[in-house]
């Protein structure tokens, strides 16, 4: 009697010890890298017209992480972006870049980057400006995850959508608001051409808004595992039952 209670007992702690390897291998991590590097250019510029630009990261009412604790991780905006960059410079490529996973749980994020452009024209006449934003966007994914890149042009003066560039399953649209604004979805710019009086300032918005959703996909048992656990309560059925004394009638 003793050694079968001890082959019942090893057999109950496969069961458990298997039941909780499945537990932690039931889950598939998702993840997701999604990225969009930034450029300006002008043309025409004259002589007395100033321009300069800069980027700074959304704060924390535009840029937000809701996640299960101690379920998903997530990393923003590299550490040469995570500070507000005083000048661009034209035609310097700048990368503004989410990555998230999760093992667990559930993850929902929205990083935006701001970037700003302006122009002052102190020369003695009316300058007509060329600005052209070029753009490149890659996102993917990884298990049970959905991301999007959003590119918004816009004008400040009067805080006027100019472009969007809209990027989701590897799939680009461009929409333009604006008739003095030329893009082309394929090389991935958009250029806008716009006058500055005597004395007059204008600027412009460019803002990178990154999505990001993750669910860990629940992994299906494979048949062989079902098989070993049905033969294992099987055993321990059959143990069960030798070792039951009959009643008496």
């Amino acid at each position: 009697m003793k050694i079968l209670s001890n082959k019942q007992k090893l057999l109950n702690s496969l069961v458990t010890m298997t039941l909780l390897s499945i537990g932690q291998n039931s889950q598939a991590s998702s993840s997701f890298t999604s990225q969009s590097t930034i450029s300006f250019g002008i043309s025409d510029l004259a002589n007395g017209v100033t321009a300069t630009s800069a980027y700074t990261p959304a704060d924390a009412a535009f840029s937000y992480v809701f996640s299960a604790p101690g379920s998903v991780g997530a990393i923003v905006p590299a550490s040469d972006n995570a500070v507000a960059v005083s000048s661009l410079g034209f035609g310097a490529a700048h990368m503004f870049a989410v990555n998230g996973y999760a093992l667990a749980g559930s993850f929902t994020s929205q990083h935006i980057g701001w970037y700003q452009l302006d122009f002052l024209n102190e020369s003695a006449e009316t300058q007509q400006i060329a600005l052209t934003l070029n753009y490149a966007i890659q996102a993917s994914t990884q298990g049970d995850a959905a991301t999007d890149v959003i590119v918004d042009f816009s004008d400040a003066l009067s805080s006027q959508l100019l472009a969007n560039a809209y990027f989701n399953n590897g799939l680009l649209n461009v929409t333009s608001y604006d008739s003095a604004l030329v893009s082309a979805g394929d090389n991935s710019f958009m250029t806008y051409t716009f006058t500055l009086g005597q004395g007059e300032a204008r600027s412009f918005y460019t803002d990178v808004t990154i999505n990001g959703t993750l669910q860990p996909a629940a992994v299906p048992l494979p048949a062989a595992v079902w098989s070993f656990l049905a033969g294992l309560m099987g055993i321990l059925g059959v143990k069960k039952r030798k070792t039951t004394p009959a009643k008496l009638a």
